[in-house]
């Protein structure tokens, strides 16, 4: 291995290292502190019409473990500014029940190609935990306590934001307004 090649094996493990930082707290309400396989892919259209996927490789994928992911270039910055944590559940029949790229020209390398909608969003998986746990401790959502002292009245409606009308549409407490999470738990999560 050349120093090229070694220093960009190294860069790529340093920047890997960086963006798993982002999620320890998630890897932690998994139950999977240090131990996550954690590996970034890009999410992709592979031809027009087909599902957004993302894919393995043999080596990566083998060995029984859930694979947590996060969306990003191939240079590895985040595509999703919301860094969201992905989790692909194992399946042990992934051999026979995924689609194989085809062999690269070059390596003869194949992946498997994992449609995104069989993944799991780690933290909406764990919003009632964090409910359990006291809503107003958690840093997964980043609520502001000083703008939710603000909004203790009710808003008016040209204040709402797209992730507020994503949590009333989804039922879930992803906003970033305390209220409307504390709210939207109190009537979906009886």
């Amino acid at each position: 291995m050349g120093l090229k090649t070694t220093t960009n094996v190294s860069s790529r493990r340093n920047k890997v290292a960086e963006l798993k930082e982002k999620h320890l707290k998630l890897f932690e309400l998994d139950g999977v502190e240090n131990k996550a396989k954690f590996i970034p892919k890009m999410a992709y259209i592979p031809e027009p019409g087909a599902e957004r996927i993302i894919a393995f490789f043999p080596s990566e994928i083998m060995g029984g473990e859930d694979i947590y992911t996060e969306f990003v270039s191939k240079s590895n910055v985040p595509e999703d500014p919301e860094r969201t944590l992905w989790k692909w559940p194992f399946n042990p029949e992934f051999d026979t029940e995924y689609k194989k790229s085809e062999p690269h020209p070059a390596t003869g390398h194949i992946r498997y190609l994992i449609p995104v909608d069989e993944l799991i969003n780690v933290a909406l998986q764990h919003i009632p935990q964090q409910a359990e746990l006291g809503a107003k401790q958690t840093e997964l959502f980043l609520i502001d306590p000083v703008a939710e002292l603000e909004l203790l009245e009710d808003s008016p409606i040209n204040q709402m934001t797209i992730r507020d009308k994503a949590a009333i549409d989804w039922k879930l407490p992803v906003s970033r307004k305390e209220w409307l999470n504390k709210l939207i738990l109190e009537t979906t999560f009886k």
